[in-house]
């Protein structure tokens, strides 16, 4: 099965909590709350991975635990791609923020941001 088709077999279970992670990342962004260190930040049931240069932007993946290990493979094995939906955030030394949320579906995270007022820069 290729990479690809095993992410859109992915059905993450409590979405709910990763689309409000993920839109409170948004907003700390935003609002120049959210420090951007390269590398891993672990959480009781969730990843922060931030990369620096994956389309010239700097990406802050939300990774749920449940998918984890395809994220990881994605990573390596497609390091020029955009890993899923992502919103942009805002900037950082001349580079675009992006923020993702791996595993969840984009109408549910567009949703979220919508409901929350989200705007756009």
């Amino acid at each position: 099965m290729k990479i690809w088709d095993k992410l859109s077999k992915v059905n993450i279970d409590n979405k709910e909590k990763y689309q409000k992670v993920f839109v409170d990342t948004v907003k700390k962004i935003q609002n120049d709350d959210f420090p951007l260190n390269i590398g891993e930040i672990e959480k009781e049931d969730y990843t922060i991975s931030i990369e620096e240069n994956r389309k010239d932007s700097y990406f802050v993946h939300i990774v749920p635990k449940q998918v984890y290990e395809l994220f990881k493979e994605m990573q390596e094995k497609a390091p020029n791609e955009i890993l899923g939906f992502s919103v942009l955030a805002g900037k950082c030394k001349g580079k675009d923020i992006r923020v993702s949320c791996f595993g969840v579906q984009c109408n549910l995270l567009g949703k979220s941001l919508f409901k929350a007022g989200h705007k756009d820069n």
